[in-house]
């Protein structure tokens, strides 16, 4: 067996899986040994195989991994070395708070609800929602719904969705002057857009509600009881000091399951993720374009030997796209998965507004600092910041993925599934969003929290308490 470098070259091991691969075909017996002791195909996937068991891997996917992580892990320590102790980077756990609990109000670019305000030394960031009035556009410029099919209508239809959303942005932008924030000492504050983005509807129809993101001047002092948002027409909503949450965050660990098993795993969840995520139609459409994919990685997995061939994910992947695109029923589902598709018969999920501050061991050489929990009747939200950062880039800066994956499970078995919503760098780290769906479990009463790398793992418990009316008036 060949032994990594300390710093390896997937380029240099991309390499060698062509060379084998070359000179199994041209006949070498070295080369058609090595190659059928994985596979009697003589593939690239097997090539690449090969290549990974040599190095002690069991398949090319955990190699990947492990060459990405000592990457990483060699800028993490050479940042650091740099630029001094962790926690000095992201602050301590009690410099960092936030407000929640808000309503809805009214504004002239549409219906605007202030999700969360997250407060930090950098300054201050209100995460909110907004709902365009007639998406930002007058009725004679909206998008009439068209038969027409194609890249030619696809483009066309990606544009307008664009200049729907600048013309929201800048309609916001104009709007906020007139909406006033002060707290329960009498200081005014002013609100600037920083960005926005859009969720997924079906072309030439309204997109729904966007993610904005604003900024709060000047920052909030640690003892304000109380921030009121008030309209010119004359609604008002509060955002109030969140609660602090019981947490308890566990040892590393190394991963329990395969590469192969978390790849299947993880475009199981991002399917559900997209049917969660998006609406009648539109859901449909997107899911028969992404299930043939999803399905090809199983294929995949199981001819190049990565999986074992006792496990059941190709198969409930294989269920779960007929669920998804051919509407059949869902009990043969594993119970995580078919609760997830459920969850819309579910009682709303309560309201919850907890400070974490908890610090996490780095994971394959992220930081990170879990700062506040936001959740609202259809979804909830996790604050986070990593360092270095939460992305990571292949050589040439055209992919980037995120190294650490967060998996969420409450106390009653109930499982969540995470998505992206947002991030801000701030050179040496970098803070972020993620978005959970479905909705929390109202008679749940604790989240057992998964950061998991490509090597390893950690978990944290929060235990959640109902914050509604609980606050400091």
């Amino acid at each position: 067996m060949s032994e990594l470098p300390d710093r390896p070259d997937l380029d240099q091991l991309r390499r060698q899986a062509r060379e084998l691969l070359r000179a199994a075909a041209d006949g070498e017996a070295r080369a058609v040994t090595r190659l059928r002791a994985v596979s009697e195909r003589v593939t690239l996937s097997a090539a690449q195989l090969a290549v990974a068991r040599e190095h002690g891997y069991p398949s090319w996917p955990a190699l990947k991994a492990e060459v990405e992580r000592r990457r990483r892990l060699s800028r993490s320590a050479a940042s650091l070395s740099l630029r001094g102790d962790v926690r000095g980077l992201l602050d301590a756990p009690g410099q960092w708070w936030s407000f929640g609990g808000a309503t809805a109000i009214e504004t002239a670019a549409g219906v605007l609800f202030p999700e969360a305000l997250v407060v930090g030394p950098g300054g201050a960031a209100l995460h909110a929602s907004l709902t365009p009035s007639d998406n930002g556009q007058p009725a004679a410029d909206r998008p009439r719904r068209l038969s027409a099919s194609g890249a030619l209508f696809g483009r066309w239809a990606r544009r307008r969705r664009a200049d729907a959303a600048v013309a929201t942005m800048t309609t916001l932008a104009r709007s906020l002057d007139d909406v006033t924030v002060v707290d329960n000492r009498g200081m005014r504050y002013t609100l600037r857009a920083e960005g926005m983005s859009g969720r997924s509807g079906r072309p030439g129809e309204p997109a729904g509600a966007m993610d904005v993101d604003l900024r709060l001047d000047p920052v909030p002092g640690r003892g304000v009881a109380w921030l009121e948002l008030r309209s010119r027409g004359g609604a008002t909503t509060r955002l109030l000091p969140s609660a602090r949450a019981a947490v308890a965050v566990g040892q590393l660990a190394p991963v329990a399951v395969s590469q192969a098993e978390r790849d299947l795993l993880d475009q199981a969840l991002w399917l559900i993720e997209l049917q969660l995520t998006n609406a009648g139609e539109a859901a449909e459409d997107i899911l028969r374009q992404y299930c043939p994919a999803a399905l090809a990685r199983v294929a995949q997995a199981q001819r190049s030997g990565e999986l074992d061939p006792a496990s059941e994910l190709p198969d409930q992947v294989r269920l779960l796209c007929a669920v998804l695109t051919e509407g059949r029923p869902a009990d043969r589902l594993p119970l995580s998965w078919s609760g997830m598709l459920d969850a819309g018969r579910r009682a709303d999920g309560p309201g919850h507004h907890l400070d974490i501050g908890a610090a996490l061991p780095p994971i394959d050489g992220v930081a990170v600092q879990v700062d506040s929990l936001i959740s609202w009747p259809g979804s909830w939200r996790l604050y986070l910041r990593a360092m270095p950062g939460w992305w990571d880039y292949s050589e040439d800066r055209r992919r980037k993925w995120a190294p650490v994956s967060v998996y969420a499970e409450d106390d009653r078995g109930g499982t969540y599934v995470s998505g992206f919503g947002g991030s801000t760098g701030h050179g040496d780290h970098e803070e972020l969003a993620l978005s959970f769906q479905p909705r929390l479990d109202p008679l749940a009463h604790a989240l057992l929290l998964t950061f998991r790398g490509a090597s390893e793992e950690v978990p944290a418990d929060i235990t959640l308490e109902s914050t509604v009316g609980s606050q400091r008036q």
